[in-house]
């Protein structure tokens, strides 16, 4: 049913309304929504923990380093962030191989049983290699038999049994054969007698019998021979080597150390990644930084500049300094015993004495 006019303005006011975070302390956040691991791209989005170690190691390098030129600071935080990629990549990679050791035992009984359950659902497609396969293992004994009996239940099912097509070639499968080859084999007859198609039963296989007679016949017979089966694969269970399967049972933390885990292998090449960059970066620090101190040493020296020319009366005034009353003398004396300092008293003075008047 299409939106009525009144409906699209009201969806449109209010999409109007939602324009998301607007503050950068809100977009910051918002970038973060679907950060997993912040290893991958350019470092715009990070964990704030990641963001304040960068910034630590930042001012660290530069007062290890001492940049003398704005690249080289660029550089610096470049190599920084790169240095905390690679040590979160690091901890990613031991994080995933820990959990793999930990859980290994259990992932090791839960692959064998997946296996199992793998071969026994793709039997039909390879029937002589899935089987085959199945025997090798008790997970794969185990599903068998689990198969026998749940053919065996439809069979014994009260009132009747159940039986179709379906459970014939489950049935035939599970001896190795395909649904066009089990007919005109003994299995094959005893599961058409079930639904009482007795072409392919002899006289001797209750031929006497009355219709009902001969498909319960037909389903006691089937049932033997399932509990034949199963006997034998009870038995043939019992001949496999637990001893190497409880071997590589125990190794199964050992091999987990390798983890081939996507997690795991993401965080390898993200760590080499971020280690073939630093060591870029810091190659094309040291080539700036050079060329910067290069360029320093090679600028021309300015001449130093003169000194300022003496003020009269000054200490530095020739006049002053030969005047042997700017050492020693009664205005010396009388100025130290005022607690002044000569020099400056002397600035303040004029060396020329004041004209007499007459009379």
């Amino acid at each position: 049913m299409p939106a009525s006019e009144a409906q699209i303005r009201a969806n449109q006011a209010n999409a109007a309304r939602s324009t998301g975070p607007r503050t950068e302390a809100g977009k910051a956040i918002s970038r973060q929504n679907s950060l997993k691991h912040g290893m991958s791209g350019g470092g715009v989005v990070m964990h704030r923990n990641d963001l304040d170690e960068i910034e630590r190691r930042v001012e660290a390098f530069e007062t290890d380093l001492k940049p003398c030129s704005p690249v080289g600071l660029v550089l610096i935080r470049r190599m920084a962030t790169l240095s905390v990629k690679m040590e979160t990549s690091t901890r990613q990679e031991f994080f995933a191989q820990a959990k793999q050791v930990r859980h290994a035992v259990d992932d090791f009984d839960e692959a064998r049983l997946d296996e199992a359950d793998d071969l026994y659902e793709t039997l039909g497609e390879n029937l002589r290699k899935n089987l085959r396969k199945l025997r090798k293992s008790p997970e794969g004994v185990d599903r068998m038999i689990e198969a026998w009996t749940l053919l065996r239940a439809d069979l014994t099912r009260d009132p009747k049994p159940y039986w179709t097509a379906r459970h014939l070639q489950d049935a035939a499968n599970l001896v190795g054969l395909s649904i066009d080859h089990v007919r005109n084999t003994r299995l094959g007859a005893l599961a058409r007698g079930v639904i009482g198609d007795f072409a392919e039963l002899s006289d001797a296989d209750g031929g006497s019998l009355d219709e009902k007679g001969r498909r319960e016949w037909s389903v006691r017979q089937l049932i033997a021979r399932i509990d034949r089966e199963i006997a034998e694969l009870e038995e043939h269970r019992l001949t496999l080597d637990f001893e190497t399967i409880e071997l590589d049972r125990a190794e199964a933390g050992e091999r987990a150390l390798f983890d081939s885990s996507k997690e795991a292998t993401l965080a390898r090449r993200y760590e080499s990644e971020a280690q073939r960059h630093f060591f870029k970066a810091l190659n094309e620090f040291r080539k700036v930084e050079a060329e910067c101190l290069e360029r320093a040493a090679n600028e021309p020296t300015p001449p130093p500049m003169p000194p300022p020319p003496p003020r009269l009366g000054s200490s530095r005034d020739p006049r002053v300094a030969a005047s042997p009353s700017y050492e020693s003398g009664p205005i010396s004396r009388d100025l130290n015993l005022m607690g002044h300092d000569r020099r400056g008293e002397f600035d303040r003075i004029s060396p020329e004495p004041p004209p007499r008047m007459p009379g």
